[in-house]
């Protein structure tokens, strides 16, 4: 693998801005000299997630997740160095000697890269058949009649499969690809005699479908057919690269978008994000299939303020946008939801009312949970008929009893009021039997005294981790300190990931001439020795006072290490007790006596 020059990192380093990058996939507010969001790296609903602009760095305070550009994408993409580096140069502008692919080769991240190669040149196929080809003219007229232009067929990559059973696989064939592995990508299947592969997409508008990154992993394929017997479209099976429950379409393009609105508009289908863009909206997302994902969640939790679910206007569309609300509301999500008329989609109200339209009034007007709710309810009741009346309000007080604050509850309380007649008092005296009755129930849930478990452990560092933890930051940032100490001090750390630590920083220096924990962190392989190495490279240190710092870290630490051998000896000398052992344990006696008196003349 050819090596990238050290002077083409550091420009990369320098042209990377860590706030606009990390602000790609976190949604990011300015407090004081930081950036403050929630952690991509773990679950949680208070941001604890830092990013400075000053020291180009990141630190969570939660889970102790830590480092600049480089190693941020090495975490968040779990990728090697080289394919981060990769990256953030193309990002950058920046030419690299090494290509993404041989920088990537080693990365087990890779381990699938043919399959996101044969999955580009499969798009790239698909796109010239249908902008290039008599075969696609037919496709390209009906796409054209559907509103789409050139524009926007050319930017999402649709295409056309011909009805020809062995096309692609062909291609795939005569560039060299593991037909096993293409089979397995979801591309070919093999046939019943087993004698070869044939295409699994003919005859269909192919849509492809991409990761965060932008790579092409599978496709939808739309049959221009009308016969009934046909599946309208036709989706790539789950791959090692295609996971329905992980996958957003379009997540890649608008994220941007996202970030800077502070809103995600959600659709049922991916056409309605196609036609959600036609009409000027550039922040839509949709799922590929009915199911949202705790997945799904957090990706639009961490670059999201506000969460805007707009599905069909017929009976499963309804069900649908209460499924996405309920799930969005238990992550903690402001989820509102956006209403169509009759039993219309996205791309037929935009096609008959117009973009600005559906903008203006759908998206631009999006109902709140409870108003949803209540609409939910009661679209398919007649409250002119007593049992529906009942029913409504038994639906709405469930809701109302758990779900929002005072105030909403007594402007849901007035609003059944005025459509069912029943009095405020009735149904707030029934509402509060249900409140009453669901604390009852949580309590009975919650054993007595049972702590609800945390996410992130805080436990309190002890004076030895903080010694460490200092003494490491001034070892990061001296390399005298550290040639000073190597040799009187090899056992002078107690924690595993510390002593690693140390035997990593004397390769480091032996290779650099000066202290860069930025580069040392890049080099360290193992993410949690990284969350370490940046967790002590942020602690501020008085160059004033540096050597009296040093020298109490290692004072506590070697006074530490004593304390450690006497209690060890003393469980040595009570097991020699034990076997009778009395010469063994007369000695250990006198090392210990030995001890306590080099502890009171330190």
């Amino acid at each position: 693998m050819t090596k990238i020059p050290e002077e083409t990192i550091e420009e990369i380093r320098s042209k990377t801005d860590i706030v606009d990058l990390v602000g790609e996939y976190v949604q990011l507010t300015k407090r004081g000299r930081n950036w403050f969001g929630l952690c991509p790296f773990h679950g949680e609903n208070t941001p604890s997630f830092s990013v400075s602009e000053e020291k180009q760095i990141f630190h969570c305070f939660g889970c102790g997740a830590g480092g600049n550009a480089i190693t941020f994408v090495m975490d968040i993409e779990n990728s090697p160095f080289t394919e981060a580096i990769s990256k953030l140069a193309a990002r950058a502008g920046i030419e690299l000697e090494v290509s993404f692919h041989e920088a990537s080769k080693g990365g087990k991240s890779n381990e699938f890269q043919q399959m996101i190669e044969a999955h580009t040149l499969a798009a790239n196929f698909y796109s010239h058949l249908l902008l290039n080809t008599v075969e696609g003219e037919k496709a390209l007229h009906y796409l054209e009649q559907r509103g789409f232009s050139r524009e926007h067929i050319e930017k999402y990559g649709i295409g056309w499969s011909l009805d020809d059973r062995e096309v692609l696989t062909q291609l795939l064939m005569r560039k060299k690809f593991d037909m096993k592995e293409m089979e397995l990508a979801g591309l070919c299947i093999m046939k019943n005699d087993g004698t070869g592969y044939f295409d699994r997409f003919r005859g269909r508008i192919m849509f492809p479908l991409h990761d965060d990154n932008g790579n092409v992993v599978a496709f939808s394929g739309r049959t221009l057919s009308e016969s009934k017997e046909e599946a309208k479209y036709l989706n790539s099976p789950e791959t090692p690269i295609f996971e329905k429950s992980r996958l957003l379409y379009n997540f890649h393009n608008a994220r941007l978008n996202v970030r800077k609105t502070g809103k995600v508009i959600l659709f049922e289908g991916f056409m309605d994000t196609i036609a959600a863009e036609r009409a000027g909206i550039m922040n839509s997302v949709a799922v590929m299939g009915t199911s949202l994902s705790d997945i799904h969640l957090n990706k639009m939790k961490r670059i999201a303020n506000q969460l805007i679910i707009c599905c069909d206007g017929d009976n499963a569309g309804w069900d649908a946008a209460k499924r996405f609300a309920v799930l969005s509301n238990q992550k903690g999500l402001d989820a509102k939801i956006a209403l169509l008329p009759g039993k219309m989609d996205p791309d037929e109200y935009i096609s008959t009312f117009g973009g600005d339209s559906f903008a203006e009034k759908v998206i631009g007007n999006p109902h709140s949970y409870m108003s949803f709710i209540m609409a939910y309810y009661k679209r398919s009741k007649n409250l002119s008929h007593e049992n529906d009346v009942l029913q409504y309000i038994h639906e709405v007080l469930e809701e109302l009893a758990s779900k929002v604050s005072p105030v909403e509850r007594d402007l849901m309380i007035r609003q059944l009021t005025a459509e069912t007649g029943v009095s405020s008092n009735a149904l707030n005296e029934q509402l509060m039997k249900k409140v009453g009755k669901l604390a009852k129930q949580e309590k009975t849930q919650q054993p007595e005294g049972q702590a609800v478990p945390m996410t992130v452990s805080n436990r309190k560092l002890s004076g030895s981790d903080r010694a460490e933890r200092l003494l490491l930051c001034h070892l990061l940032n001296d390399g005298n300190l550290f040639d000073r100490i190597r040799d009187d001090h090899q056992d002078l750390f107690f924690r595993e990931e510390y002593a690693a630590i140390f035997i990593k920083l004397a390769g480091f220096y032996e290779k650099y001439s000066t202290p860069d924990f930025h580069r040392f962190a890049e080099s360290l392989d193992d993410r949690e020795l990284r969350k370490v190495v940046m967790d002590a490279a942020m602690l501020e240190r008085d160059p004033e006072f540096a050597e009296q710092e040093i020298n109490d870290c290692i004072h506590h630490l070697n006074r530490q290490r004593i304390h450690r051998r006497i209690d060890e000896m003393m469980h040595e000398s009570k097991e020699a007790e034990k076997m009778n052992d009395h010469t063994r344990a007369l000695e250990l006696a006198r090392e210990i006596i030995q001890l306590r008196k080099s502890l009171s003349a330190m």
